[in-house]
Parts: C-alpha cells; sequence; structure tokens
C-alpha cells in the first residue's frame, strides 16, 4: 500500500489568494478573535501551514510576534512578497516534525491544515512539545461537514469511483475527542458569520461555480483523480442539481460560518 503523505500546496501558490480570500470585515473579526487568545497566552505563536499569510500577516501587522512553517516553498515565497519586511518569519519545514526547540511558543495556531498532514496526532504531539506549559491551540477546519456543499461534493466523490486523496483529519470531532482524553481542554470561540458572496471561498458561490473550481483543481482533494472520470462526475452532478434544485447557476450554496477551537494540551511528560 502506498504510503500517505502531507499535501503540498506548491500548485496552489498562484491562485490561492484569489480563491481563498476573506471579505475585509471577517478578516478582521478573525484577526480581533484570534488576538484576544495570543494576548492571553504570552510569548511568540507558531503558525502551521502558514501558507501565504492569510492569517498571520493580518495579527503581525497588529503587533503579535509570530512564526509560520510550511511544507510549501512556493507558498512561502507568496507570503515573503507580501511581507519583504519579515514581520513574519517563516521556515521551510514539516508540521510532523517542528524544527523548534522544546517551549518556545506560548500558542500555535492551525487553519485549514489538519487535514493535510499524514499523520495528525503526531502533529498534534509536537505541538505539545513545542508549546509551554498551559500555551494555547487555535484550529479551524473551514469545510462544512453537512449542507449542500457536502452533499455535492459526496455525490462528486461517489461518481468518480476512486477513492480521492483525503488525508488526516477532515473534522475536528476527533480532534476534540483526542485533547480530551488526553488530560487537555476544548473550547468552541463563537462563530464568525459570513454573508453570501462575502469571500473567495468556494461555500459563496453558485453550484455552478462550484463544480468549475472543482474541474479547474483549485481543491486539493481533486489533484489524484483521473480526469476523465472526475469530468463525467462533475456532469453527472451538475445534471443532479439540475433536476433536484433547478439552474445550478442560480442555487446558492450556504455560507456557514468561520468556526475556531481553542485547545490547551497536556504538557510532555
Amino acid at each position: 500500500m502506498e504510503p500517505v503523505r502531507s499535501v503540498s500546496f506548491d500548485r496552489a501558490a498562484d491562485f490561492y489568494d484569489r480563491t481563498r480570500g476573506l471579505d475585509p470585515a471577517v478578516s478582521a473579526a478573525q484577526t480581533a478573535l484570534l488576538a484576544d487568545q495570543l494576548a492571553a497566552a504570552p510569548g511568540p505563536a507558531l503558525e502551521i501551514g502558514v501558507g501565504t499569510g492569510r492569517v498571520a500577516l493580518p495579527l503581525g501587522q497588529a503587533g503579535y510576534q509570530l512564526v509560520g512553517v510550511d511544507l510549501s516553498a512556493p507558498m512561502l515565497e507568496r507570503l515573503r512578497a507580501k511581507d519583504p519586511d519579515a514581520q513574519v518569519p517563516v521556515v521551510l519545514g514539516d508540521a510532523t516534525a517542528l524544527p523548534f526547540a522544546d517551549d518556545a511558543f506560548g500558542a500555535a495556531i492551525a487553519c485549514h491544515v489538519l487535514h493535510l498532514v499524514a499523520d495528525w496526532i503526531a502533529v498534534v504531539a509536537e505541538l505539545r512539545r513545542v508549546l509551554r506549559p498551559g500555551g494555547v491551540l487555535l484550529v479551524c477546519r473551514g469545510a462544512a461537514g453537512d449542507g449542500l456543499t457536502a452533499d455535492v461534493t459526496r455525490r462528486v466523490r461517489d461518481a468518480v469511483g476512486v477513492r480521492p486523496r483525503r488525508v488526516s483529519l477532515d473534522q475536528l470531532d476527533s480532534l476534540d475527542a483526542h485533547v480530551a482524553a488526553t488530560g487537555g481542554t476544548v473550547e468552541t470561540l463563537p462563530p464568525i458569520e459570513r454573508a453570501p458572496g462575502s469571500d473567495a471561498g468556494a461555500e459563496s458561490r453558485t453550484v455552478a461555480a462550484y463544480l468549475d473550481d472543482l474541474a479547474a483543481g483549485i481543491y486539493s482533494w481533486t489533484w489524484d483523480l483521473p480526469e476523465d472520470r472526475l469530468a463525467a462526475a462533475l456532469a453527472q452532478v451538475r445534471r443532479w442539481v439540475t433536476d433536484e434544485l433547478g439552474d445550478p447557476t442560480q442555487v446558492q450554496l450556504p455560507v456557514p460560518p468561520v468556526r475556531w477551537h481553542r485547545y490547551v494540551l497536556t504538557p510532555v511528560a
């Protein structure tokens, strides 16, 4: 069996900001929410899967000391281009083997990343190692586990007939349970509401636009799928939407809120 690998976003560097951007008001609310948490966790913070800096750069501009780590050099190059003064220093590295000393950080951030790593439990262990006792871990998954977007996605996968590359943690329920079982604490932070059409994410568009983005390879779970099977699956699901819901160019996908979970991990024994 081929070993499961972490997913590098090298191929997404040219379109990531265009397709994952948040509305300025939502971004500001997210920054304020995270800043409140960082203020209560003295010391520098670490963001794993920092990417192009969508989360880290606004926090750095607000005066918080962050370090970013990512598996993708092209994504980090995009971040550096937006941050020429290196307000947020970055390191090329793997979240399963963080290149930092024990107890180096007061907080850590993981936004839309744990579903992309080969072994999320190893990542949590590494975060536990590099966080100071009482340090805070802030995690956001992003994708909805139910609703129309999840239904359309599931139908596309089923129609392809080939199990797509989905590794590690898909929803945060398992992380909640793992942290609680190992003596840590779990808290769901207040959600940040988003209006329809408020940002560039897949959730804020029509079904037709979402299917077009899947065809264009915008989302990582499609990258290993055979192109002919994916095209046939998208056509099949487009017909289903038309028959059951109406014109795909008019059917709007829901816009779920941005949800963050706050964890305090038990120290390494």
